[in-house]
C-alpha cells in the first residue's frame, strides 16, 4: 500500500514538475518570443535568433506554427553559412507542410547558394504551382535564381 501511494505520488510530483514550462493552453503566450527572435533575424543575430527559436519547437501557439519555427530556423542557419543545418530545419519545415511557401523559397535559395540550381527551380516549379507566378515567394525565389 505504501509503495503504490509512494508511487502516485512521486508521478504527480513529477508530471507537475515536468508540465511546468509548457503551453497552458493560451495558444497566443509565445507570439512575443516567436517575433523577438524574427527581430534578431533581421539584425543579423542569427545565434540569438536560433537559441530563441528552438525554445519554441514544440509550442503550440496561434501566432505561428511549428513549421514557421523550423523554416525560420532554416533561413538564420543558412545566413551563418551552415548549409548542412539549414537543410535539415528545411526538411523538418516542408515534413511538417510540405507546402509552407516560406521553407519552399528559403529551401530553393539555399540549393542556389550551394551549386543545386535544378532543385531550387524544383520548388519554384511548385511554388508556381501552389501560388502562381505573381505572388512573392514565387517573385522572390524567381529573382533569387535569376541573380545568382
Amino acid at each position: 500500500m505504501k509503495t503504490t501511494l509512494y508511487s502516485i505520488l512521486i508521478a504527480f510530483f513529477v508530471g507537475t514538475a515536468f508540465s511546468a514550462g509548457t503551453d497552458s493552453g493560451d495558444k497566443t503566450n509565445y507570439g512575443k518570443d516567436y517575433k523577438s527572435a524574427l527581430k534578431l533575424i533581421k539584425k543579423s543575430k542569427y545565434d540569438d535568433a536560433i537559441s530563441e527559436l528552438l525554445l519554441l519547437v514544440n509550442v503550440d501557439s496561434s501566432d505561428f506554427t511549428r513549421a514557421d519555427v523550423f523554416n525560420e530556423i532554416g533561413f538564420a542557419y543558412r545566413k551563418s553559412e551552415d548549409f548542412d543545418n539549414a537543410s535539415k530545419f528545411y526538411q523538418e519545415a516542408l515534413k511538417l507542410d510540405p507546402n509552407h511557401l516560406g521553407a519552399l523559397e528559403y529551401q530553393g535559395e539555399m540549393y542556389v547558394d550551394l551549386g543545386q540550381k535544378d532543385n531550387a527551380l524544383k520548388n519554384l516549379e511548385k511554388l508556381r504551382e501552389l501560388v502562381g507566378e505573381k505572388d512573392s515567394y514565387f517573385k522572390e525565389l524567381d529573382s533569387y535564381i535569376s541573380k545568382n
